[in-house]
């Protein structure tokens, strides 16, 4: 299972970063993994950077939920 990265945004107004995963499903179907959490950061970060930092955020909040389950 590997999954794609389909979109990554930061909405510096209400400080939440959305982390948007697909991968195919074995029933011809699409699995989805969505994250949505808070982001602040003191650094000023390019966009790119940015980006970066939000997945890895994502990774942690992804690995730490899948360790929940």
């Amino acid at each position: 299972m590997a999954f794609r990265l389909v979109q990554t945004k930061y909405d510096r107004e209400t400080e939440r970063a959305y982390v948007e995963l697909r991968d195919d499903d074995e029933d011809g179907g699409e699995m989805l993994a969505v994250a949505i959490f808070s982001f602040r950061t003191t650094a000023k970060l390019s966009k790119q950077q940015m980006e970066q930092d939000v997945l890895r955020k994502a990774r942690y909040i992804l690995k730490r939920a899948a360790a929940a389950v």
